[in-house]
């Protein structure tokens, strides 16, 4: 086969190939742009009647961009427009603002266009096909569209309010039965009549119950004088106002109502939310908060792919509300509001502001009346017990002096036999004391070591027993003797506490260290000492065997009391023998270890109860003690 001839034949067989993958491409392309519109953000664009800072605008305008939050972050652009009648009057500033937005949005594809009031959807409805062709629409308005604008286009859809006529003046009429004159008020800056036929529409058939009188576009000051005219029998129904006054300044419609609400002679009704509190007193009233809410979730379900067309037209929402002032004022009773009304500016009744402290006040004086009669009872019984009391106490008096007689007898009686035996044990023991040392220094060569040992254990015990005989008479005088309360200068009587113990030891090398404040301290002086030379005989006992002994003596004065502490740097005991070291004969070591009667520290913790303070310790084994004393002011 010859090479022209092979190079043809294969391109033949590329073209299917090459025609398969443009095929596949051509397919995938509407995918792909729609993946890409997914993730662009759906563009709400909201033409607003009046200014930036009318009030219904920044109502409205706050209600709908807190319902666009509810779509995921970043989902969602909005743009806000306004359309300022109100200042820009007239089919030039029209058309100036169309060819505005035309060239303003002409490079960005709007998903939802929201019209807020009739005049910002008429102008949308009129500029549609050069403005937004291809975007479907959602109203807030009073005038329902017509069928064909409903069809036209890609859709509209949206919001009815001040639509509750019918509903509004039925329930008037039932709470006023005898009324014969209705008079509706309604009109606009343009005079469009826009209010007044849509008033028409909804009240066709009332005709032949009531007389319909509107007063539509209207000066402030000839509705006020028409107002003050109006014939008994007769209500008002407030639809909406705007004027303007002598000097030109705007007034909205909850102004006008406030200028002729207290000229009016009837009862005035409407059905708007703002306007409850400026006159009217009540009606079927839309909830402007809500209306702004309503109509950004419908934006939201057109820019996620729903069809305007398949979302039918809805009212505002509106409830039976009232004013509880003008309910008052025209003697209408709240049992004859429909089921669900609201009531608002209600004052409390004198029982309903104050029911529970009325409640409070007759509850106290039921306990108090009650408590009263508890306290004569009671003091009756009071009286009869003290009688019995007295008799009782007058033979307890007796009682008690003859067992303080007993008692002073008994205790003189321990007394005199406390120092009968301490003399009768101290002579026996002084001869036991006499002869053993007699024994020791002229007969000592005629005994054998074990005999002198016996001896020098004879004669160590007789100085232990005289001196455990000494620690009880003290313990013992400690318990009967009257304590002195005195102010103590403490750093001169625990300096000269020290320096006599320092005098006694000065061949051990103890490093005293006295630290006192210079306060004082109301105790018995006898007993603060005795106390103090206790615990220092202690601290010089249990540093026998440290490197370098070290004892620290303190006192510092705070807000209830002197506190005074002994502090050695000795052998310590474990703190769970805290409370049993300071009981009688009670000890920690054996007497070959450290000498002692275990009467010392009980003599100090008996002081310091009979001062009303108290004596503890703090300790860890091997590492000293603490050894405290307070005194309370």
């Amino acid at each position: 086969m010859k090479p022209g001839k092979d190079s043809a034949r294969v391109r033949l067989k590329l073209i299917p190939t090459a025609a398969l993958l443009v095929w596949v491409a051509v397919s995938l392309w509407p995918s792909v742009g729609r993946a890409q519109q997914a993730t662009e953000p759906k563009r709400v664009l909201v033409l607003y009647w009046y200014s930036k800072d009318y009030p219904g605008n920044v109502r409205f305008d706050q209600n709908f961009q807190a319902a666009l939050q509810s779509a995921p972050a970043g989902s969602v652009e909005y743009y806000p427009e306004y359309f300022d009648t109100k200042r820009f009057p007239g089919e030039n500033q029209s058309q100036l603002l169309h060819e505005y937005l035309r060239q303003k949005y002409a490079d960005r594809t709007i998903d939802v266009v929201v019209a807020v009031t009739d005049v910002a959807l008429d102008f949308l409805l009129k500029y549609r096909d050069s403005l937004f062709p291809r975007t479907p629409i959602v109203f807030a308005s009073v005038r329902r569209p017509t069928t064909n604008e409903l069809a036209a286009g890609p859709g509209l859809t949206g919001v009815i309010h001040v639509d509750t006529h019918r509903k509004t003046l039925d329930l008037a009429l039932r709470l006023h039965p005898g009324t014969e004159q209705v008079f509706i008020i309604s009109g606009t800056l343009e005079r469009d009549k826009r209010f007044e036929t849509r008033a028409r529409e909804e009240l066709q058939g009332y005709e032949g119950r009531v007389g319909i009188t509107y007063l539509t576009d209207l000066p402030p000051d000839e509705l006020i004088v028409k107002m003050k005219s109006l014939p008994e029998r007769s209500i008002v129904l407030y639809v909406w106002q705007q004027a303007q006054n002598e000097q030109g300044k705007v007034l909205e419609s909850i102004d006008v109502l406030a200028l002729i609400a207290p000229s009016a002679p009837v009862p005035i009704y409407g059905m708007s939310s703002p306007n409850l509190g400026s006159g009217i007193v009540g009606g079927y009233l839309y909830i402007a908060e809500a209306r702004g809410g309503r109509v950004a979730e419908i934006a939201l379900r057109i820019a996620n792919g729903e069809r305007a067309q398949d979302i039918p037209v809805e009212s505002a929402p509106a409830v039976p509300m009232f004013n509880w002032r003008e309910l008052k004022r025209w003697g209408i009773s709240e049992d004859r509001l429909p089921p669900g009304s609201i009531v608002r500016f209600k004052e409390p009744t004198f029982w309903e502001q104050y029911k529970w402290r009325i409640i409070g006040v007759l509850t106290l004086i039921a306990l108090q009346a009650s408590l009263i009669a508890v306290l004569l009872i009671e003091r009756r019984r009071r009286q009869r017990a003290k009688e019995a009391l007295d008799r009782l106490n007058a033979e307890l008096e007796q009682r008690v002096r003859e067992r303080t007689a007993a008692l002073d007898a008994k205790s003189r009686e321990l007394e005199t036999f406390a120092y009968s035996v301490a003399h009768d044990l101290k002579a026996p023991l002084r001869g036991i004391d006499g002869y053993s040392r007699l024994l020791l220094e002229d007969h000592a060569g005629k005994l054998d070591d074990e005999g002198r040992s016996f001896l020098h254990t004879i004669h160590a015990s007789t100085e232990e027993m005289g001196r455990l005989i000494e620690d009880l008479l003290a313990y013992s005088r400690l318990e009967r003797r009257e304590m002195i309360p005195d102010r103590l200068e403490l750093r001169p009587l625990i300096a000269a506490v020290v320096e006599q113990k320092q005098h006694e030891v000065a061949g051990r090398g103890i490093d005293f260290v006295l630290e006192v404040n210079g306060g004082t301290a109301v105790a018995d002086a006898r007993g603060l000492t005795q106390a103090l030379r206790n615990y220092l005989d202690n601290a010089i006992k249990f540093t026998r065997d440290a490197a370098t002994p070290r004892i620290e003596v303190g006192a510092q004065e705070n807000e209830h009391g002197c506190r005074i502490w002994v502090r050695d740097n000795g052998v310590g005991f474990d703190m769970k023998y805290h409370d049993r070291i300071f009981e009688i004969f009670q000890r920690l070591h054996r007497d070959e270890e450290y000498t002692g009667t275990g009467v010392g520290l009980a003599i100090v913790r008996k002081a310091a109860e009979r001062m009303g303070g108290r004596a503890w310790a703090e300790s860890e084994p091997g590492r000293g003690a603490t050894f405290y004393l307070e005194i309370p002011k």
